[in-house]
């Protein structure tokens, strides 16, 4: 699904591009090649690429970069890494759950308990080409980012921000999504003291394109989702949350 002359969405659960058990992975012509950012299950990798040479004309991988360990943004790595050759980019604090294959740490593991994934999917150690912290800014294939952690969704959570055909764009992976929604769910390591202390990073970075890692997105007026997130979070009762209600994801 072709979004603007360098973007595109190439697998998604909700728009039914690749596996139903895929995050948003969203496809960026860079400079010097094409950053996934996320890399969806692993279990549609064909579907993704063939949806890469659709929408960018080619089934080539720089480089992925990877919002948080949980398994439906990040169990793809190793396969595509073996098919395409390219790098893997991670936040640090999910660097060794990503290397050394922690099902216990990525969440797999107790996902896989309630039913959430089926039994047989299993995690692969990636091979970490560079990690990344908090206020950090890299290059990566000519594309600039600046890494943020934003904690609440899980530990290891960062948003990446970047300009893209003009416009100041969040990839935001579970943090926040459109209409002001966080991701707080019922797992280890998710909470909103997170979210009270980290969310405010995001204030005020003059968003455009609000890029999440699951349902609707928009690329304009970014900025004013993360707002209402913020403004919510701020009151006494608990914000809305993806898995409420219509949210469910």
């Amino acid at each position: 699904m072709r979004l603007s002359r360098r973007l595109a969405l190439v697998a998604s659960l909700q728009f039914g591009l690749s596996s139903r058990f895929d995050c948003h992975v969203w496809a960026l012509q860079a400079p010097g090649g094409v950053i996934l950012i996320d890399a969806g299950s692993g279990l549609a990798n064909d579907a993704l690429l063939a949806n890469l040479e659709l929408d960018l004309g080619t089934r080539r991988v720089a480089a992925i970069l990877l919002t948080h360990s949980h398994p439906d943004h990040a169990l793809g790595a190793a396969p595509l890494r073996e098919l395409t050759g390219c790098t893997v980019w991670t936040p640090e604090p999910a660097r060794r759950y990503i290397e050394e294959a922690d099902e216990e740490g990525s969440g797999l593991a107790r996902a896989r308990q309630v039913g959430f994934y089926p039994a047989e999917l299993r995690m692969r150690p990636c091979p970490v080409h560079r990690s990344f912290a908090h206020a950090e800014r890299f290059t990566v294939a000519g594309q600039a980012f600046h890494a943020i952690h934003v904690r609440g969704h899980s530990e290891d959570s960062f948003c990446l921000l970047t300009e893209l055909d003009g416009a100041l764009t969040l990839f935001s992976g579970d943090v926040v999504f459109y209409g002001g929604v966080l991701g707080l769910i019922n797992a280890p390591g998710s909470s909103l003291e997170g979210y009270r202390s980290d969310l405010p990073r995001l204030e005020g970075l003059g968003v455009e394109a609000l890029l999440p890692g699951h349902g609707l997105f928009t690329l304009r007026g970014g900025q004013r989702h993360i707002d209402c997130a913020l403004e919510q979070l701020s009151r006494n009762f608990v914000p809305r949350m993806i898995g409420q209600g219509d949210l469910i994801f």
